[in-house]
């Protein structure tokens, strides 16, 4: 009769293992007027760029070097990091400093239809230690890589919703027309 019960108990776990979330990532599909991105005002070696190539390994589209190839163009306007006291102590020392990081943007398609300016902020705090100065600024290092991947995240899931764009002549008179997947 034990012998069942383990073999049950053994059941239950392997069952409840084999449920623990974990499932493959599949391929994301963006809507087709983003099947060829040029990011501009954004230089490849900037965080958010890496992190944006990343994410759109695993999905129908690519950002592209050549803008004339592209099917849409994500213009960055803005890209800004900022840094502020946070904490500081009775003794008037910086105790902790927070980073912020803004990035206002807009899609420009071919046919000369735009989006609104969008933006994007995000804010972490990180402790600043002045003797030990080496590890505050490593410390800075891991947040703004933080910001970066938390903004291209945001970013990227921002141009997986449907957007509304207007010609120019149109943005004046403010009809829109919405692209569709």
């Amino acid at each position: 009769m034990s012998s069942k019960i383990i073999a049950l108990a053994l059941l239950m776990l392997a069952l409840s293992l084999s449920a623990c979330g974990y499932h493959l990532r599949g391929v994301t599909a963006l809507n087709p007027v983003y099947a060829k991105v040029f990011v501009q005002g954004m230089s490849e070696s900037d965080p958010v760029y890496q992190q944006l190539q990343y994410l759109f390994q695993n999905t129908q589209s690519q950002l592209v070097r050549d803008p004339k190839r592209a099917t849409a163009t994500l213009v960055i306007d803005k890209n800004q990091v900022i840094q502020r006291v946070a904490v500081v102590t009775p003794q008037a020392s910086v105790q902790q400093y927070e980073l912020y990081q803004q990035i206002k943007y807009h899609i420009e398609l071919p046919d000369g239809r735009s989006t609104e300016p969008q933006t994007l902020g995000r804010a972490l705090n990180y402790n600043y230690d002045p003797v030990g100065v080496l590890a505050s600024t490593g410390n800075q290092q891991q947040i703004a890589q933080e910001l970066a991947q938390s903004l291209a995240q945001l970013l990227f899931y921002r141009l997986s919703a449907p957007i509304s764009a207007a010609k120019p002549k149109d943005a004046a008179q403010g009809a829109s027309e919405a692209v569709q997947p």
